[in-house]
C-alpha cells in the first residue's frame, strides 16, 4: 500500500514530466509569438526541474552512503535556487502578456515594480548560495533527512514579495487580459501563496512546489488556447484596416443566424468609388491610411450589435439593422476622411463616397456566404446601371439571375454541342445589283428554334463566352466556303465579327490563322470585322490585333463606324480596310446627319478605304447612298440573313433583280 510520501513523489514527478512536455511543445511551436515563447518555456522547464529534483531529494533520505548525501544536497539546492530565481521570470511573462513586449516604455509603475522583482530575485539567489554553507535555510544530518534552518521563512519572503509585487500589476492592468488569462496568470500567485502558508505549517511536504506545478501546467494550457485564439482572429481579421476580413464576417453572420432577430439585418456590400484617384495622388501608403480612416468613421456610425468587414481592395461589407439601412447609406454617398499624409506631412481631408448593394435577409436558413453574395450581386448590378448608386436585392430579383444562370447553363450547353452556326446577309454592289460579298452572323439553333443574336450576345459578351462564340462561328465559315468552293462555286469575301472581348487573349490573332489554315481557304476570303463601340482595352491593344492580322495576310473592317466618340482616333491610329457607317446616319434623313455621312464619305474616300453601309431598308436610302458614291449596300432591301444552303444558292445565282421593295 503506497504513503503519503510517495504519492506525493509521484505527483511530483508527474508534474515534471507535463512541464517538460509543455515546454517542448511550447517551443516548437510556430504559431506562439516568440516574445511569449521564451518567457513561457523558460518558466515551465524552471518548473520541471524544480519538482524533478524535489521528487529526487525524497529518494536518499534514511539512506547513507556518499551518493545519497550528494543527490540530497544537490537537488535540495536546486529546489531552492529555483524557487527564489522562478518568480522573476513570471514576472517577466506576466508583463509580455499584459502588454505585449518587455518594453514598459509607456508603463513606468509596472517597470519599476518588475525591476524590484528582479533585484529580489537576485538577493534571493545569492542567500541561497550562502545558505550551502552556513545552513541558514535548511540542514541534511548524517541520514540524509532535511530540516529547516532558523532562518527558512526568509527564503519564502522575497519569493512572496514578488508576487505581491506582480499581482499589483495584474489587478492595475487586468482589463487589458481576458478573464481566463486572468485566472491562469494569478493561478502562480494563489496556488504557491495557499502552498506556501500550509507549508509554514506542516514540514515534510513540496506543498509550494505542486502549487507552483500546477501554475506552471495551468499557465501552458492557458498560453496555448490564447495563442490558437489569437491565430484564429489573425485569420479573419485584415490586416491594414483592423477589421474582420470576409472569414471573419461570414462567421459572424453564421453566428447571428441563431438568434431570433436574425431577418431584422441587412447585408451592404459597398465599394469606393474613384478610390484609384487616391491611390495616384498619395500613394498606396497614403491610400491604405485613408482606408483605415474611413473604416474608423464608419464603425463609428454603427450599434455593438452591427459589423463592418473589409473584403478586398476598396470593397466592404456592412451587416447592419434595417432600420439604420438608409443613414448607412446616406453616410456612403459621401463622407469626409482626414488622414496623415507623410510625405507632405500634414494632415488631409477627402470625401469618400461608395456605390452598395443591399440584400435584406428574408429567411433564417441563409448561410453568411449566400449573403454576402447576394449583396455582391446587388453591387454588380448597382455598376452595370449608369447613374445607379445603390441597389437592393430583392426576391424576385434573385428568381430573375436564377433564370439568367440557367440560360448561361443553355449558353454554355450550345457551346459544347455546337449549336451556334453562321447566317450569311449578302452585301450588294447598288450599281450592279451583283454580290460582292457577305456578313457572317450568329444564329443559334437550340430545341428546334432559331435564336436571333440579341437574345444571347449580351450575355455572352457579360460573361466572356463570346469569344468561344466568334471563334466557333469563325470555323463553320471556313467550313461552308470550303464546301462551296470544292462545288466549283466562286464564293465573295466573308466578314466575321470579332468582339472586342477577343482582345484580352494576346494570341487571338494567332487563333484565327490557325483555323484559317487548317481549313485550306484562301485568306482573300476572310475579312475581320470588330465592332467600334466596346472600348473596354486601350487603343494600342486593338491596333496590335489589327496589325497582327494585317501581316498574316487578312482583311479588317471596323463596324458601326461614327457611333462612339472615339471614331477619327481610331482612323488616324489604326489602318482599317473597309469602313461600316452606322446605319443611324441613313435611317435618319436630318439635314445634321445628312452633313455629317457626306464629309465621313469624303473622308474614308480620300484615305482610299472601302465603304459599306449597312441596316439599308428603302429605296430612299439607296438613292441617297448611291448619290454620295457608296455603292455596297448590305440590308433586307436586297435579302435577309440566311443559313448556308440560303447562301449557296445565292452564289448559284449572284445577281439581283433590278426592282426591289419601295419605302413603306
Amino acid at each position: 500500500m503506497l504513503d503519503a510520501l510517495s504519492v506525493q513523489v509521484a505527483f511530483l514527478l508527474f508534474e515534471a514530466v507535463f512541464c517538460f512536455l509543455s515546454a517542448v511543445l511550447a517551443i516548437t511551436n510556430s504559431s506562439h509569438r516568440r516574445r511569449i515563447r521564451f518567457p513561457l518555456t523558460l518558466l515551465t522547464v524552471m518548473g520541471g526541474l524544480m519538482l524533478l529534483f524535489d521528487s529526487l531529494s525524497y529518494v536518499g533520505q534514511g539512506r547513507s552512503g556518499s551518493l545519497n548525501w550528494a543527490l540530497t544536497h544537490v537537488s535540495n539546492s536546486i529546489v531552492f535556487m529555483i524557487c527564489a530565481l522562478m518568480p522573476s521570470v513570471y514576472a517577466v511573462y506576466a508583463v509580455v502578456r499584459i502588454f505585449g513586449d518587455f518594453s514598459l516604455r509607456r508603463h513606468a509603475p509596472a517597470r519599476i515594480r518588475i525591476l524590484a522583482c528582479l533585484i529580489l530575485s537576485g538577493i534571493a539567489g545569492i542567500l541561497v548560495l550562502v545558505s550551502q554553507a552556513t545552513g541558514i535555510y535548511y540542514t541534511i544530518d548524517s541520514s540524509n533527512y532535511y530540516h529547516r534552518g532558523s532562518l527558512f521563512p526568509l527564503s519564502l519572503v522575497f519569493p512572496f514579495i514578488c508576487i505581491l509585487l506582480v499581482t499589483s500589476i495584474l489587478f492595475q492592468y487586468r482589463s487589458k487580459l481576458g478573464k481566463f488569462q486572468l485566472l491562469a496568470l494569478s493561478s502562480y500567485l494563489v496556488f504557491p501563496a495557499v502552498g506556501m502558508v500550509i507549508q509554514l505549517l506542516f514540514m515534510g511536504y513540496s506543498y509550494i512546489n505542486m502549487g507552483i506545478g500546477l501554475s506552471a501546467i495551468l499557465l501552458f494550457i492557458e498560453g496555448t488556447i490564447s495563442t490558437n485564439n489569437e491565430i484564429r482572429h489573425i485569420a479573419r481579421t485584415e490586416v491594414r484596416t483592423g477589421l474582420p476580413n470576409e472569414h471573419g464576417c461570414v462567421e459572424w453572420l453564421n453566428h447571428l443566424r441563431n438568434h431570433p432577430e436574425f431577418t431584422e439585418y441587412a447585408a451592404v456590400f459597398f465599394d469606393l468609388t474613384k478610390f484609384s484617384d487616391i491611390n495616384r495622388k498619395y500613394g498606396i501608403t497614403g491610400g491604405n491610411v485613408v482606408l483605415a480612416s474611413y473604416s474608423l468613421t464608419l464603425s463609428e456610425h454603427l450599434e455593438k450589435d452591427e459589423l463592418l468587414a473589409r473584403q478586398y481592395g476598396n470593397q466592404f461589407v456592412a451587416v447592419i439593422k434595417n432600420g439604420h439601412v438608409d443613414s448607412f447609406l446616406e453616410l456612403l454617398s459621401g463622407v469626409p476622411v482626414s488622414f496623415y499624409d507623410k510625405q507632405a506631412d500634414k494632415v488631409r481631408s477627402v470625401n469618400v463616397s461608395a456605390r452598395a448593394g443591399i440584400f435584406r435577409i428574408d429567411r433564417a436558413d441563409l448561410d453568411g456566404e449566400e449573403i454576402i453574395s447576394c449583396a455582391a450581386i446587388a453591387l454588380s448590378m448597382a455598376k452595370s446601371k449608369n447613374g445607379k448608386q445603390n441597389v437592393f436585392m430583392t426576391r424576385d430579383l434573385l428568381n430573375e439571375l436564377e433564370d439568367r444562370r440557367k440560360f448561361e447553363n443553355e449558353i454554355e450547353k450550345g457551346l459544347r454541342n455546337s449549336e451556334f452556326v453562321p447566317f450569311y446577309q449578302p452585301k450588294v454592289d447598288a450599281n450592279t445589283h451583283m454580290l460582292c460579298g457577305a456578313e457572317a452572323l450568329a444564329r443559334w439553333k437550340h430545341n428546334g428554334s432559331i435564336y436571333p443574336p440579341s437574345s444571347f450576345i449580351p450575355q455572352m459578351e457579360e460573361n466572356r463566352s463570346i469569344s468561344s462564340l466568334d471563334l466557333m462561328i469563325l470555323e463553320g465559315v471556313c467550313r461552308d466556303l470550303s464546301s462551296w468552293i470544292a462545288e466549283g462555286l466562286t464564293p465573295p469575301t466573308i466578314s466575321v465579327n470579332f468582339s472586342r472581348r477577343n482582345l484580352a487573349d494576346p494570341a487571338i490573332a494567332d487563333r484565327i490563322h490557325d483555323i484559317i489554315t487548317k481549313s485550306g481557304i484562301p485568306k482573300n476570303l476572310i475579312e475581320i470585322e470588330v465592332t467600334e463601340t466596346a472600348d473596354e482595352f486601350p487603343i494600342y491593344v486593338l491596333k496590335d490585333f489589327v496589325d497582327a492580322l494585317h501581316n498574316y495576310g487578312y482583311l479588317v473592317s471596323i463596324d458601326d463606324f461614327g457611333c462612339a466618340s472615339s471614331s477619327l482616333t481610331l482612323l488616324r491610329e489604326i489602318t482599317f480596310d473597309t469602313i461600316k457607317i452606322d446605319k443611324g446616319f441613313v435611317n435618319n434623313d436630318y439635314p445634321k446627319d445628312m452633313t455629317i455621312l457626306e464629309h465621313i464619305v469624303k473622308m474614308v474616300k480620300s484615305l482610299n478605304l472601302q465603304i459599306v453601309a449597312e441596316g439599308i431598308e428603302y429605296e430612299k436610302q439607296v438613292k441617297t447612298l448611291l448619290d454620295l458614291g457608296v455603292y455596297v449596300i448590305q440590308g433586307y432591301y436586297f435579302d435577309k440573313p440566311m443559313p448556308s444552303d440560303g447562301m449557296r444558292k445565292r452564289l448559284i445565282s449572284p445577281k439581283y433583280e433590278e426592282t426591289r421593295r419601295s419605302e413603306s
